[in-house]
């Protein structure tokens, strides 16, 4: 039998998630001084970038599902990735935030979710199914890769330039990297070159007990799975996005550095790797609900930390250690998403919750960036994350586990 094609396709996906993820989300924290100098904008506005960006992850989830059933994930990835380079390059040359705003909405929320981590995670459940959980778990930990190597480089590339020339070689260097790795390693389906899932001999797949049932599409929006998993998802993961937005400038206002602050995030970035490692290995043993209670345990004790104002290097360390809270939220989406709605519809449920989860993000970035401009910190706004991922906590125990997988 020929090599196992499944890793290949889960590197190069990996390494265009990494990238796009890097450069876009884990970045934003980057640019909200230098923006709100450049046009005079309040904390408030400045936030409208991020929270524009992950309304524009809704739309084009649900839409990048729809793409991924008709036509082939490798150009799609492709287009993905010229569509992040125009992006930038508008955003580089924007003489007006609402320029801006347009770029993220349009070019770059699209690149985000056919070149980067949606597309990733529809193609390892193509291609895996007993080593799903792994798999997933890996794919996962593209966006805290993107946050641990390039959030550094592109915070050095701002100081030695200045933001827009920065977002400009960005523009140039992010798509022909995607290009390249599209082209060598994208491969959308196992069937496509004649392989089946992980790799196994057909004998071993037709012994398999346990078949796939597959939920018909009309039922999708009337799953109560659909509409609780969103929901818990989308308030840890509206704490963990305001976290990540506001270390930088959370940061720079109790005097740190740009590059100190910035150094925040890839401890984070740099825990939350080994998160998505060790929860996609425990998907495969362990009640992903329980899994859930752990990360969003973390995440209150990340909020209390920050509360308590502790030094820098005390402050490092504890991000140090707890960016699991961060990164464990997305293997633990994805595998429960992949358990209870199985391969064929994976795609399709992904991006339904998206319009559950992001409307969420949105408002919990909104109240971090509201609060903040009231009270001139994000004191009242992390007291307030706290309530709102243990309602999620809630929420998880009453999502349905089903016994079909493949």
């Amino acid at each position: 039998m020929s090599t196992f094609r499944g890793w290949h396709v889960l590197g190069g996906s990996f390494l265009n998630a990494m990238m796009v993820a890097g450069a876009s989300v884990y970045s934003f924290g980057l640019f909200v001084k230098p923006v709100e100098d450049t046009f005079g904008l309040s904390r408030e506005q400045a936030y409208l970038g991020i929270e524009v960006f992950f309304l524009s992850t809704a739309f084009w989830a649900i839409a990048t599902g729809i793409l991924l059933e008709r036509f082939s994930a490798r150009a799609i990835s492709i287009a993905g990735g010229l569509s992040f380079g125009l992006g930038f390059a508008l955003i580089g040359t924007a003489v007006h935030p609402a320029i801006m705003l347009l770029a993220i909405f349009g070019p770059i929320g699209f690149a985000f979710t056919a070149a980067g981590s949606f597309t990733a995670n529809v193609l390892v459940t193509r291609w895996f199914s007993r080593m799903r959980g792994r798999a997933l778990g890996i794919a996962a930990v593209s966006t805290s890769a993107g946050g641990f190597l390039i959030v550094p480089l592109f915070a050095a590339l701002i100081e030695a330039t200045d933001w827009r020339q920065a977002c400009l070689i960005v523009a140039i260097i992010v798509p022909v990297i995607i290009l390249v790795a599209s082209l060598l390693t994208i491969i959308p389906k196992p069937e496509d070159v004649g392989q089946i899932p992980d790799g196994e001999k057909i004998e071993t797949v037709e012994r398999d007990p346990e078949p796939l049932q597959i939920e018909p599409r009309k039922n999708l929006a009337r799953d109560p799975n659909t509409w609780l998993i969103g929901a818990a998802i989308g308030l840890l993961l509206g704490s963990d996005q305001a976290i990540l937005t506001s270390l930088v400038p959370y940061g720079i206002g109790r005097g740190f550095t740009l590059q100190e602050s910035s150094l925040l995030v890839t401890a984070v970035a740099g825990s939350a790797i080994l998160g998505k490692l060790f929860i996609g290995w425990l998907s495969e043993r362990v009640d992903k609900r329980l899994l859930f209670l752990l990360v969003a345990g973390l995440n209150i004790t990340f909020l209390t930390t920050l509360l308590l104002s502790p030094g820098y290097f005390g402050l490092l360390l504890v991000a140090a250690c707890v960016g699991l809270a961060v990164g464990g939220a997305v293997p633990i989406w994805t595998t429960l998403t992949a358990h209870c709605f199985g391969r064929d519809n994976f795609g399709r449920a992904l991006g339904a919750m998206n319009a559950i989860t992001v409307p969420i993000m949105l408002f919990s970035l909104w109240m971090a960036a509201r609060t903040h401009d009231m009270t001139g910190d994000y004191q009242l706004a992390f007291k307030l994350f706290i309530p709102q991922v243990l309602v999620a906590i809630v929420i998880i125990a009453f999502v349905r586990m089903k016994k079909a997988e493949i």
